[in-house]
């Protein structure tokens, strides 16, 4: 039962749509992740785009307030009134206190314009002050540096910094220019500025801006205006990175400077209050991506479900075979290469069928065979018999008779016997045989017929096939010596070839030859199944081709050659390889004896 299961789950639908599932799972994941990582990324950048875009506008509000400052303080370094005061001044009168009390009415004009500017005071170029009335002097209420930075201004206001006597303000400082004197220094203002002047909560309500974690500096990056948690480090503020960690959580940080004041705005924000949307985001990749693999799901079962069918159609159709009954498969309309698996299928199944057919009738015709040879042993031992039986009649009547009956008894015996090695005998015995169809053919031919037979005695006991020079002697009578007039010869010559371990049988008549054409197409024939004139030469020539090339194969050295001439005989040699286990050793034992 639990390996039916396995079974069903481990088909070929069943895997295509798993590794199609898995692929579309990974792809998903990985499009999803990728996607996630650059919207957040660009949702990031736009979101510091868009804080450098808002330091932009808090600080050009930052300048609007500085230049305001500047402003009303030149107006007062040009009124009229103060002008004439430093005027009298410069040239020896002294300011009474009437004049000087004056100028309470004049500030407190300007004071009404602008909040956050809580006083303007006065000083002559000896550093006393000239309004409010006091005796404190200039040195006293503002560094020297500051003094000689305000006459190198010539006039433009200077950013002191924080007010010496009062922590919640800041100082601004302005040579006043004598316009009437050839705008030599006539005396000094400084502004007094409260602390919220540049609050940067006044400018988030303006510009509908969030600057919780944010601070100005001056030129001399001494803080300004700004709040920042205590968890901010000094560092932080005047690093140049662009992210920085506080409190264990990513900020942006933002940094833009003022090419008015000099004055820097940094401002940093949680990364997280720029990614408030992301998780919506996410959520939407996440359910795209579940839509996305239902529907490839679906769409890869089907698709699996095409693919499969025609492969189960065809299984199906093979499940028969194993039954002992080949059926084909039925024409499937699929892909190329399903289409033609089940052609193959198919002819396979046509070939199979047809092959069985085939070795079932020649089962039949085998054992038919069979029957046949036993009934035809009886004929060869009757024939024997007969013969022998001919010989003894003739032996004394007939001596030559006799000699020619027991010779052609040997050789039908030694043509129809089996031997071993399938169809292999000693040259010696081949040799024997030709003895008996030469003196057999002396009976036709009488005394136009003699031969001559030499061979190496080492090389009796070599092996070939049976009847292998027969054949090329029979050529030799019948369409050499026979078809000739004069006086026949064959000469059988067996010895050892140039190439080692090779023997070369040579059969040579005198009869008519063959003309080079009839030559040519006796050897052609050899290689091909065309048929040839001659009355049968270049058969017997092919079968004999054929048999050497079937009892030596795949060697290059061992072939047939004929050569002839007209009026003058053929000459058939034959070039094979020693071959007998013991024949080495029986030429051995010759030599020795």
């Amino acid at each position: 039962m639990k390996k039916r299961a396995v079974r069903r789950w481990n088909t070929l639908r069943t895997q295509i749509l798993s590794i199609f599932a898995a692929v579309m799972v990974i792809v998903l994941l990985v499009v999803g992740a990728l996607t996630f990582n650059l919207v957040t990324e660009i949702i990031k950048d736009n979101a510091q785009t868009q804080i450098e875009q808002t330091a932009l506008q808090s600080l050009g509000r930052i300048d609007s307030q500085y230049e305001t400052i500047e402003m009303i303080t030149s107006q007062i370094a040009t009124n009229p009134s103060v002008q004439s005061l430093l005027i009298q001044e410069e040239t020896g009168g002294e300011a009474g206190f009437a004049a000087r009390q004056s100028m309470n009415e004049v500030i407190n004009g300007y004071q009404a314009y602008v909040t956050g500017l809580t006083s303007f005071e006065l000083y002559f170029t000896d550093d006393r002050r000239l309004f409010p009335l006091s005796e404190l002097p200039l040195f006293a209420r503002v560094p020297p540096e500051w003094i000689d930075s305000a006459q190198e201004a010539d006039g433009r206001m200077i950013w002191a910094g924080e007010d010496p006597l009062d922590d919640g303000s800041f100082l601004t400082i302005n040579q006043i220019n004598l316009i009437e004197e050839d705008f030599r220094a006539g005396g000094y203002l400084v502004t007094k500025v409260h602390e919220n002047y540049f609050n940067l909560s006044s400018v988030s309500d303006t510009l509908d801006i969030q600057l919780d974690q944010a601070v100005i500096l001056d030129q001399n990056s001494r803080q300004v205006a700004g709040t920042l948690s205590e968890s901010v480090d000094e560092s932080l503020v005047f690093s140049d990175r662009e992210s920085v960690e506080i409190d264990g959580e990513e900020h942006v940080r933002v940094e833009t400077t003022s090419d008015h004041t000099g004055w820097t705005l940094v401002i940093f924000t949680p990364v997280n209050s720029l990614l408030q949307g992301i998780t919506g985001i996410g959520t939407a990749i996440l359910a795209a991506g579940l839509v996305g693999l239902i529907i490839f799901v679906a769409a890869s079962w089907i698709v699996s479900s095409y693919i499969s069918k025609p492969i189960r159609q065809l299984t199906h159709a093979m499940r028969f075979g194993t039954l002992g009954a080949l059926k084909k498969s039925q024409r499937i309309s699929s892909t190329t290469e399903i289409t033609e698996l089940n052609d193959t299928y198919n002819k396979m199944v046509e070939t199979t069928n047809h092959l069985i057919k085939a070795v079932y009738e020649e089962e039949l015709l085998k054992t038919r065979a069979e029957l046949k040879a036993l009934q035809a042993q009886i004929n060869p031992h009757f024939l024997f018999n007969t013969l022998e039986a001919v010989y003894w009649t003739l032996e004394e009547k007939d001596e030559d008779m006799a000699d020619m009956i027991i010779s052609l008894s040997n050789l039908f015996r030694y043509t129809i016997s089996d031997v071993d090695d399938e169809d292999w005998v000693t040259l010696c015995e081949e040799l024997q045989q030709v003895e008996r169809y030469m003196h057999i053919m002396k009976l036709r031919f009488g005394d136009r017929l003699y031969w001559e037979i030499s061979m190496d005695e080492q090389l009796s006991f070599y092996t070939l096939p049976k009847l292998l020079i027969q054949p090329v002697i029979e050529n030799a009578l019948i369409h050499g010596i026979g078809e000739s007039t004069k006086q026949g010869k064959i000469t059988v010559t067996i010895k050892e070839a140039d190439l080692t371990g090779y023997i070369e049988i040579c059969v040579r008549d005198n009869g008519r030859g063959m003309e080079k054409e009839t030559l040519q197409k006796v050897r052609s024939s050899m290689h091909t199944q065309a048929a040839v004139e001659s009355k049968g030469t270049g058969l017997a020539m092919r079968n004999i081709y054929q048999r050497l090339e079937l009892a030596y194969p795949n060697n290059s050295h061992s072939g047939l050659y004929i050569d002839s001439r007209p009026g003058e005989g053929t000459n058939v040699t034959f070039i094979i390889p020693k071959r007998g286990a013991d024949a080495d050793a029986k030429t051995s034992r010759l030599n020795s004896g």
